[in-house]
């Protein structure tokens, strides 16, 4: 290529790439016009002074400790309030307000109370007229946007506020407190799970895309809610790795792009007819042997029918062979776990590993293999554990 032809080809990407990030300028302000769900946003807010004890906390989505309270103290004490809590009126003469947003904040000038030994008062901004309903979005959308709860806090909170006004759809509840719809849409299925699988995405001992997986598992057949609960319970103790625990919902990943053609080139390499004892030297391989190169490396060169050459990588090699040992070594569990009942799904399931992941998928059932063989390999028998004794 010219260098004429190259410069306007850049130039045209240039071009490109700026009427892309001008169309996605254009979609962001249309959405920033939209009319507001409510009109929140428009209600008059106010200052007061008063003590901590006025104010009633509101039932926070998040649960557990408050993470930093100690520094926010020390800030608050070294240069004063910034940000006054949000609280809006109630009609209780003992606590006369609620507190809408600023959890951590309240906490903080407790301490700062304490510390001084005497309440004071503290400045508020009260918001007149705030629903029940505006309440809660308004806690749910600064501690969205603080940190992205976790999924099943967060999909509790977007079901209290939508049962408030069960006009809202998700996508409206969504766009209340800034966060992505899908996200949002695949929070509140997790509420849909069995209780035991809900709680263990709550401890954090199923990952957000694995429980929904398990949920669609369940949604389509594949797999029973006690089932499923089983297999999470085994994941969670150690026993099955998020790979195996997705197939034993099933999830059938994708084939990779190039999947008809590795295929076709690993059936090559295994039903290839015999080579002519003869001409040795038209193996790649056995050329190597013969020429002392290292056979541990990147080179698996097959010869095709017109005089081609088709590699094959290391880690493709990888795939084909642990595909084979889950068909023909693989105990009936192992198997079962991982909805395997012929050979296509061997290797479709070794195939939708990592290339990283596969040899040592490999290793691991290879291991396996091995305590249950009665008569392993000679330089095995002294392992401890490993098949009969000699």
């Amino acid at each position: 290529m010219s260098v004429d032809k190259l410069q306007d080809a850049e130039e045209e990407v240039a071009q490109m790439q700026e009427e892309t990030a001008r169309t996605q300028r254009e979609v962001l302000a249309a959405d920033l016009r939209r009319a507001p769900v409510a009109d929140t946003a428009g209600k008059p807010h106010r200052t007061i002074t008063a003590p901590l004890s006025a104010v009633r906390p509101m039932t926070n989505m998040r649960t557990g400790p408050l993470t930093d309270i100690h520094e926010l103290a020390v800030s608050i004490r070294e240069t004063g309030l910034l940000h006054p809590p949000l609280v809006r009126a109630t009609e209780d003469d003992d606590q006369p307000y609620e507190l809408l947003a600023g959890q951590r904040r309240l906490a903080a000038m407790a301490l700062v109370d304490d510390a001084e030994g005497e309440p004071q008062d503290w400045r508020f901004t009260v918001i007149d007229g705030i629903s029940r309903r505006e309440a809660l979005t308004m806690q749910f959308a600064e501690n969205f946007h603080q940190s992205k709860p976790e999924p099943v806090q967060f999909a509790r909170a977007a079901r209290r506020i939508m049962a408030e006004d069960e006009s809202l759809t998700a996508a409206e509840v969504s766009r209340l407190v800034g966060a992505p719809i899908a996200w949002t849409r695949k929070a509140l299925r997790l509420l849909e799970l069995p209780q035991p699988i809900v709680e263990r995405v709550e401890r954090g001992d199923l990952s957000f895309t694995s429980a929904d997986l398990v949920r669609r598992g369940i949604a389509r057949g594949d797999v029973s809610a006690d089932e499923a609960s089983e297999l999470v319970e085994q994941h969670a103790e150690g026993a099955l790795t998020p790979a195996q625990l997705k197939h034993g919902v099933g999830y059938v990943p994708p084939p990779p792009e190039n999947y008809d053609e590795l295929s076709r080139g690993l059936d090559e390499a295994r039903f290839r007819p015999p080579r002519d004892p003869d001409d040795r030297n038209d193996d790649p391989e056995q050329r190597d042997w013969e020429s002392g190169a290292d056979p541990s490396g990147p080179v698996h060169a097959e010869r095709t029918g017109d005089g081609g050459e088709r590699r094959v990588r290391d880690a493709d090699l990888d795939g084909y062979l642990l595909g084979m040992v889950l068909f023909r070594a693989a105990d009936d569990r192992r198997r079962s776990v991982l909805r395997i009942t012929n050979e296509a799904d061997a290797y479709q399931y070794a195939f939708s590993l990592r290339p990283a992941e596969r040899l040592t998928a490999l290793r691991s059932l290879a291991a396996e293999v091995l305590q249950t063989d009665p008569d392993p390999p000679h330089a095995l028998r002294d392992v401890a554990g490993v098949g009969r004794s000699v």
